[in-house]
């Protein structure tokens, strides 16, 4: 019972502080608190050039409702103070649409780049027309404090005599850094991007080991490739967005000679990428929504 718990606790650790080797020079992770008292994951990755903050954030993460945002703001680093807002939606697994979703608005005071560890403090909700909604608290720490924390993870599980070392290899914390970075498809979930322009392109291939996974592809419930089989060479495909939705379907025909049905998505669109993972089992399938946004 001892090491089951002891597991659970370090998958769970694993999960919540998922790592991104990202562009961006500035990485927190923690939560935000609602004035409901109802807390979510949150994270936050950004660069600062001459004054001006750019980069995401991340809420719910690895969540039912993970939603990720475009953020701006600004930094002064005489009066040591930090502004960010969120101000469009990349990419969700919520229902929640554009209109209705409430960015936050934070303000960070005694904050110096590259040395402030805890970032706290509350934080304003607005929808997009600037109105108010809910209010709360962000509390976030420094990504390289968390890297610390799981280096002092991974010695104690590579020193513990009380998990084996095939449970070792397969909570190695760099192989599910890797996967983990990635948002997972799941079985009959919906991820809704927004897109700007009138064509995006998906790139598909198995990320890993070739195990013969097959998949049958949907765009708008037409079958554009049928009994795909995934492979590690990268596949092309260009589609177009001439109406305010069009929905992608990927279906699992089978799972391979490694259990489950896997492939690597890579949605080019915007002038950025978006990683996504599919994993699914037989007869299992999840669906991408195409939202054309105005925003």
């Amino acid at each position: 019972m001892k090491d089951r718990i002891f597991l659970l606790t370090i998958l769970l650790f694993l999960f919540a502080f998922q790592l991104s080797y990202s562009q961006y020079d500035h990485e927190y992770f923690g939560a935000v608190k609602l004035n409901d008292s109802a807390l979510i994951s949150y994270k936050v990755m950004f660069s600062e050039k001459d004054g001006l903050v750019d980069g995401y954030s991340i809420t719910d993460l690895g969540g039912n409702h993970e939603t990720k945002s475009k953020i701006s703001g600004t930094y002064n680093s005489d009066i040591k103070q930090i502004f960010f807002k969120e101000e469009g939606i990349e990419y969700t697994k919520s229902p929640v649409t554009q209109k209705d979703f409430c960015f936050i608005h934070f303000i960070g005071k005694s904050f110096k780049l590259n040395k402030t560890k805890l970032l706290k403090g509350n934080f304003e909700g607005k929808f997009s027309n600037d109105t108010k909604c809910i209010d709360g608290e962000i509390i976030l720490t420094l990504k390289s404090k968390v890297d610390k924390r799981l280096g002092r993870i991974t010695r104690k599980i590579n020193k513990t005599k009380r998990i084996t070392d095939s449970i070792k290899e397969m909570i190695n914390p760099i192989k599910m850094m890797d996967s983990l970075n990635m948002n997972i498809l799941r079985k009959n979930e919906i991820l809704s991007v927004f897109v700007k322009s009138d064509t995006l392109e998906l790139i598909i291939y198995d990320g890993g080991k070739e195990d013969g996974d097959k998949v049958s592809l949907y765009y708008d419930d037409k079958l554009i490739l049928k009994s795909f089989e995934i492979k590690n060479n990268k596949k092309i495909i260009p589609l177009k967005i001439t109406s305010k939705k069009h929905t992608f379907k990927i279906k699992a025909l089978n799972n391979g000679s490694i259990s489950p049905n896997t492939m690597s998505v890579k949605v080019k669109v915007d002038g950025k990428i978006i990683d996504l993972l599919s994993n699914l089992n037989e007869g299992d399938s999840s669906q991408i929504d195409f939202l054309k946004s105005k925003l």
